[in-house]
């Protein structure tokens, strides 16, 4: 008898302490900050009230004040142009904390830039001022179509020079759409606001740096970066709508063409990679200064074991006794202990990650046969925007 009233007084208790829990805001609050984003989005659609909780504005600053690591990387193919299929590799160690493993975009839509977990899309000719552009969330499948071209006083088009996206949802839940437009040989930076849903000018007008590009800018210390084949680059401070000078890597050999093979963001850290011959494994990974003094190289990459193991990644002949290597540089991945740093890199029909301390590489991913990567990697982070 004893024994019987005992259990239920112990099942009395876990249900009351359950019930305490379910009502308490504060402690569910707590718990879902400590859940993956995929149960997070899960956990949306259990209740309003739990749906409320998570899609706080609040709870969005909180969850994204610490640095969290990327989940995966999407990377299109090029097997459907009008109906490209995206696939996501995916970089955490659970497979079951993938959020998604592939997805598909409208027709005539494709992604030509993340930031943060948001991609911005629009038509393989986003360079034409009439194509629209939208703001999409991957996990919750939630988009926004930013208003239309951008037109002249006389009603004529500007010319889009590139068109980027700044967002940080550790310090708002709102983004900026950065558009470079030209006109009668001067240039100006047009800010779209989700906060007031429309584009305004920054003040001022400028002329655009020889060898300079606008179109693959990265998002940054509070701007959007752009990279030169000259001395000295831009970068745009969002806040501030102020435009200022960053220098560049001296130039190793002027016999040679510099090559851009990456220019990223990883926690906080501003990386660029160049090489100046087609036939290159052997490079550094430099490291811009926060006070934009200068870059540093951070790590020696040495590739020749790799392409041991992976000899597909090595030399093809284009002609008149030239190769080259045939690999990319998908993304710079930087942890919370550095050792354990680490790049992804594209070879024919794989994916490899390979250790900047020790030089451990292995297989991550396989493509499915017919499956073209066309080298455009987009880094997917675990973030939650209502």
């Amino acid at each position: 008898m004893f024994s019987t009233i005992s259990k239920a007084i112990t099942q009395q208790n876990l249900l009351s302490s359950a019930e305490k829990t379910a009502n308490s805001d504060d402690i569910l609050t707590e718990i879902f900050l400590c859940l993956p984003l995929k149960s997070l989005v899960t956990f949306r659609y259990v209740s309003k009230h739990w749906l409320s909780l998570i899609s706080h504005p609040n709870f969005s600053l909180r969850l994204h004040l610490k640095p969290r690591p990327i989940s995966g990387l999407i990377l299109r193919s090029k097997s459907s142009p009008k109906n490209p299929k995206y696939d996501l590799i995916n970089l955490n160690s659970d497979p079951f904390v993938a959020p998604f493993r592939s997805f598909s975009l409208p027709p005539s839509l494709v992604v030509l830039q993340s930031c943060n977990g948001l991609l911005l899309c629009g038509s393989p000719k986003w360079c034409n001022p009439t194509c629209n552009c939208y703001i999409i969330n991957p996990i919750t499948k939630k988009y926004t179509e930013l208003p239309g071209a951008f037109r002249t006083a006389r009603g004529s088009f500007r010319a889009i020079l590139g068109i980027n996206l700044a967002f940080d949802p550790s310090i708002s839940s709102y983004y900026k759409v950065i558009c470079v437009t030209a006109l009668g040989g001067h240039c100006q930076i047009q800010i779209y606001s989700s906060k007031t849903g429309d584009w305004t000018p920054s003040t001022g007008k400028f002329w655009a740096k020889c060898g300079m590009t606008f179109k693959d800018g990265v998002f940054w210390n509070g701007g959007i970066h752009w990279i030169s084949s000259e001395r000295t680059s831009l970068y745009f401070n969002v806040n501030e709508e102020k435009l200022q000078e960053m220098p560049m890597p001296c130039i190793r050999d002027r016999s040679s063409e510099r090559r851009f093979m990456y220019f990223g963001e990883s926690r906080g850290h501003l990386h660029l990679i160049e090489i100046y011959s087609l036939r290159d494994v052997i490079f550094d990974v430099y490291e811009m200064e926060r006070d934009y003094s200068g870059w540093v190289m951070k790590y020696h990459v040495d590739l020749r074991e790799v392409a041991i193991a992976f000899p597909e990644m090595v030399r093809s002949y284009i002609g008149l006794g030239n190769y080259y290597e045939k690999y990319s540089i998908l993304c710079v991945v930087r942890e919370e202990k550095d050792e354990d740093s680490y790049m992804v890199i594209h070879v024919p029909k794989k994916a490899i990650r390979y250790n900047f301390k020790d030089r451990t590489f292995k297989k991550l991913h396989d493509f499915e046969p017919g499956f073209f990567v066309d080298f455009c990697a987009h880094q997917l982070l675990d973030k939650l925007r209502a």
